[in-house]
């Protein structure tokens, strides 16, 4: 399949041309009107072109907005009638990478629409060129601006540090300011050739530097594409997305607006953090991997908060996708209303090893002798836990070990590592 857990990723010029891109518009444009969206990577402007080429191809209008983040673009498609949305990014990937991301209305297509949508893209041969008067508007993001406003109308008095990766989160830099908040920017450049590079939320210690040498309230640290937070506290405590969720549960559960008293998470949340929450009389709903899944968790459930561990946070009274910019908004709010995070009790924390293994096929997963392994650790584990999943996104299986003792953690986790590693340099060489 095409589409991994989160749109189509790969190398640009590589494993991912403006021939896929042109395909998939084609496949897009087949059912109606497409909105696009871009990050500012050097790739995406052609990619998002190739897009709009492929939408005209079959006779379909296409609106570019340009520059955006991923949420941004989301939530414009759910004020037009179009049935896709498609948004260059390759998210929290190196420069060099690109990909496609599709939204329908109800947010990031199922399994099966996505099987659907690839049924509809040709093969793999080259596409005829396809030229066209590609234009890029923004003016419709004034719209997701002024809904923001509207959200979060007074923050003045307090002090945020925005590290927005040198990426889409370029385009509303100055958003939390017209709120009346101080805004320390960093990484805000127009040029995303160095996109994600030592900065954002791969590396919120930078972040957490300046939020201290500031005194500021908050940091807000982004990814490429702006749908993924991690934050800061005002003592310079990273705060990833599990700590995120059990701040907000915690104190929306205090205030009575938290739905049903419970929250989606993935198999990646932190054991210790779920505890915590039961604790507080929050119960949970655990779902696969993915923003989507947790997505669609809350859609069934009627529930109005879910995340994961790697920042994706929703708040679905808000906006039914992860937003990092709107997520921070929610933060530095909560803190005008009751508080800095400090005067909370912190979750507790079961140590994780998380490794990530390279692998040129993903099927060695179902390797006889890396099962029978797998199943050796998970028995000797007692009260931990072992996950074992192919990245949806990368040439990469990772294994998370979650154990009370973190030595024990360890040694399971390079255990399973090496055997990993192991059989995927067999397969490596058979090929």
């Amino acid at each position: 399949m095409r589409f991994g857990t989160d749109g189509i990723r790969g190398v640009y010029g590589k494993t991912l041309t403006e021939d896929t891109a042109f395909r998939l518009g084609r496949a897009l444009g087949e059912k109606g009107s497409v909105l696009i969206g871009r990050d500012n990577r050097p790739s995406s402007p052609s990619l998002a072109r190739a897009i709009a080429s492929g939408v005209k191809s079959v006779g379909a209008e296409y609106l570019s907005v340009g520059l955006t983040t991923t949420p941004a673009l989301y939530y414009l498609l759910t004020k037009r009638p179009y049935p896709y949305a498609a948004m260059v990014t390759a998210s929290h990937n190196p420069p060099s990478h690109n990909g496609l991301k599709v939204f329908t209305q109800a947010g990031k297509p199922s399994d099966k629409e996505r099987r659907e949508i690839e049924k509809r893209m040709p093969g793999e041969e080259k596409t005829p060129p396809f030229a066209i008067d590609y234009v890029e508007d923004p003016a419709p993001l004034d719209r997701y601006e002024a809904y923001f406003r509207t959200l979060f109308c007074d923050l003045t008095g307090l002090t945020v540090v925005l590290d927005v990766a040198g990426g889409a989160g370029y385009r509303f830099k100055g958003l939390l300011g017209t709120l009346g908040a101080k805004v320390i920017l960093l990484n805000a450049r127009e040029d995303g050739s160095k996109i994600n590079d030592r900065c954002g939320a791969l590396h919120p210690e930078i972040c957490a530097s300046e939020t201290v040498k500031s005194g500021a309230d908050l940091g807000i640290a982004l990814d490429g594409d702006g749908d993924r937070i991690i934050a800061v506290d005002k003592g310079g405590r990273i705060l990833d997305g599990d700590d995120v969720l059990y701040l907000l549960a915690t104190r929306m559960h205090r205030k009575g607006i938290l739905k049903k008293d419970k929250i989606a998470v993935t198999v990646m949340t932190n054991g210790g953090v779920i505890k915590s929450l039961s604790e507080r009389g929050i119960t949970v709903r655990v779902t696969p991997v993915g923003d989507s899944a947790v997505a669609r968790a809350m859609a069934e459930e009627g529930l109005n908060l879910g995340g994961e561990q790697s920042g994706h946070v929703i708040l679905s009274d808000y906006l039914a996708t992860g937003d990092g910019l709107l997520t921070g908004a929610a933060l530095l709010k909560s803190i005008r209303d009751e508080g800095p995070f400090s005067i909370e009790p912190q979750a507790r924390r079961y140590p994780q090893v998380l490794l990530g293994i390279p692998v040129r096929d993903k099927g060695v997963m179902s390797d006889p002798t890396l099962l029978s392994c797998t199943e050796e650790i998970e028995r000797s584990l007692g009260d931990g836990r072992l996950l074992l999943r192919a990245s949806g996104t990368e040439d990469v299986v990772r294994i998370l070990v979650e154990h009370p003792n973190l030595s024990i953690a360890r040694q399971a986790a390079e255990k399973l590592g090496a055997r990993l590693q192991s059989l995927a340099g067999n397969a490596s060489t058979d090929k």
